[in-house]
C-alpha cells in the first residue's frame, strides 16, 4: 500500500500500458483517475480495480490532446478529490512506418507530435500551480527505447520518445524547488493493441521475412532478437516502476528515464 489515499491522473489508462499502470497503482491503494477517449473500457478498468483491490477511482472521457479539456479534466478532479499527487503522461500513439523515412508524410509526423508530446505539455502546464503551491507531486511521462535505439521503422515516433525524454529533465530543473520529481519510463517490447496494430505493417512492408507468421509470432521473434533477457516486458512491469517512481522511495529521484526493457538498451 505504498500509494494509499494518493490520487493518481493517468492518461490513456483504458488499455495496453496505461491500463497496467492503472491496475498496479489501484492495488497499492491509491485513488486512481483514468482520463481517456475510450470511456466504456475506462469504466470496465475501473470497475476491475473497486472489485480487485476495494479502491475508488474515476473514468473520465478526455481527449487529452485538446489543452481545453485537458484543463478542464485536472480542474475536476482537484476539485473533487481535493488535489492531485500524481500525474502519469502516458497516452500514445506508433504513428505509420517509415523506412524510409520519406514514406512518411507531414501527417504522419503531425499526428505522432500531437498524440505523444503536445499532451505532456498540456497536462505538466495545467497541474503545475497545484503542485508549486503544495510544494509537492509527481510526474511520470512515457518515453521508450525507440527514442534511444533508435527505431528505425518509425522515426517520427523515435524523435517523440526521446523528446519526451529531453522535455522530462526541464521539467525535473523547473519543478525542483518546489519538491515535485519527474522522471521517465522507457519500457522495452510491451504485448499491446498497438503492438499488435504495428505487426501487419511489417508484414506489408517486408513480405518475405514475415510471410504465415501472426501478429503474436512477430512480436516474439522481435523480443527473441532485440531483449537479451529473452523475455517481453508487461504493462505490470511498466506499472510497477510507474509504483516506484510516484513513491516515497523515490523522492530523491528526478530527471531520470528508468529503462524497464530486459536489457535491450546495453545492445
Amino acid at each position: 500500500m505504498r500509494l494509499k489515499n494518493k490520487v493518481a491522473i493517468i492518461t490513456g489508462g483504458a488499455n495496453g500500458i496505461g491500463k497496467g499502470i492503472v491496475n498496479c497503482m489501484a492495488k497499492e491503494g491509491a485513488i486512481a483517475i483514468i482520463a481517456d477517449r475510450d470511456i466504456k473500457q475506462a469504466e470496465e478498468v475501473m470497475k476491475f480495480c473497486a472489485d480487485s483491490y476495494g479502491t475508488r477511482g474515476l473514468a473520465l472521457q478526455v481527449d487529452v490532446t485538446k489543452e481545453q479539456e485537458t484543463r478542464k479534466a485536472i480542474k475536476r478532479v482537484i476539485d473533487d478529490f481535493s488535489g492531485i499527487d500524481i500525474l502519469v503522461n502516458n497516452v500514445g500513439v506508433t504513428g505509420k512506418l517509415g523506412m524510409p523515412f520519406t514514406n512518411n508524410t507531414e501527417e504522419d509526423w503531425d499526428l505522432v507530435w500531437d498524440v505523444n508530446v503536445k499532451p505532456v505539455f498540456y497536462a505538466a502546464k495545467a497541474i503545475a500551480p497545484h503542485f508549486q503551491e503544495r510544494k509537492s507531486g509527481r510526474i511520470i511521462n512515457m518515453s521508450s527505447i525507440a527514442g534511444f535505439m533508435p527505431g528505425l521503422t518509425k522515426p517520427h515516433y523515435s524523435v517523440s520518445k526521446v523528446g519526451i525524454a529531453t522535455f522530462t529533465q526541464i521539467l525535473a530543473h523547473e519543478f525542483a524547488p518546489y519538491g515535485v520529481t519527474v522522471n521517465a519510463i522507457a519500457p522495452g517490447l510491451v504485448w499491446t493493441p498497438l503492438w499488435e496494430g504495428f505487426a501487419p505493417q511489417l508484414v506489408e512492408r517486408w513480405p518475405e521475412k514475415y510471410k504465415k507468421m501472426s501478429p503474436r509470432q512477430i512480436f516474439n521473434k522481435h523480443v527473441s532478437d532485440l531483449i537479451p533477457l529473452k523475455r517481453e516486458q508487461t504493462p505490470e512491469d511498466i506499472g510497477m516502476a510507474a509504483v516506484f517512481l510516484a513513491s516515497d522511495e523515490a523522492k530523491n529521484i528526478t530527471g531520470q528515464i528508468l529503462f524497464v526493457d530486459g536489457g535491450a538498451v546495453m545492445r
